[in-house]
């Protein structure tokens, strides 16, 4: 028991001081900001026959999500713009709203249709975590997307004993609550359970929004 323990000890400590308050090891994190856990990746089944310029376009909205690597307060309105270059680059601008800062807050990530493999909905994203002075590699994944009204999207980076996990329900419209059968049958086809899934506000969202 003792050795299991300190091997866990030295993976955490194996993190860099800035990573550990950054991703969730530091004494303040409010809300629900725990995205380093003990545990394995799950070995996921993305979207055949991906097409990324109908899916990395316009607004996506967030109105379920299991895990939070992003966001240290809690807010509401949590949406993702994306855009394809003629370049091939995707840019990925991720926001949400915190009422009592009465402000958005924004995240950025990129990566690029070429590092898409096998036709399947599965690229590495880079997050640009604290304003792009640390950016790290996420496997990302889209499980399941009609493109025109629902996605679920799993992402995960495996270090040691430990894994960056989050996993979102997305729809393109804000206000839609429906739950699509076929995001139940993609979670259950990749062993995700919608009862651990936590729905969003998203009303009462401030105008000017962030765009890409």
């Amino acid at each position: 028991m003792i050795s299991k323990i300190t091997f866990i000890f030295l993976s955490v400590s194996a993190l860099s001081l800035s990573q550990a308050f950054l991703f969730g090891f530091g004494p303040f994190t409010p809300g629900d900001y725990k995205p380093w856990r003990l545990g394995t990746c799950l070995v996921p089944t993305p979207v055949k026959n991906f097409q990324p310029e109908k899916f990395f376009k316009g607004h996506w909205y967030v109105q379920n999500h299991c895990g939070n690597f992003e966001w240290i307060l809690p807010g509401i309105c949590p949406t993702t713009e994306y855009n394809v270059t003629q370049d091939g680059d995707i840019l990925e601008l991720d926001y949400h709203y915190i009422p009592i800062t009465g402000r958005y807050k924004e995240k950025r990530a990129h990566s690029n249709t070429k590092l898409i493999k096998n036709g399947e909905g599965h690229l590495p994203m880079t997050f640009e975590f604290l304003r792009g002075l640390h950016p790290m590699d996420v496997p990302t994944f889209i499980l399941g997307t009609d493109y025109e009204n629902w996605a679920v999207v799993y992402y995960c980076k495996q270090q040691q004993v430990l894994k960056f996990e989050e996993s979102l329900i997305l729809t393109r419209k804000r206000d839609d609550e429906e739950i699509w059968q076929p995001v139940l049958d993609t979670l259950k086809l990749n062993k995700l359970d919608y009862r651990y899934f936590k729905p969003t506000v998203n009303t009462g969202c401030a105008p000017n929004e962030p765009h890409l």
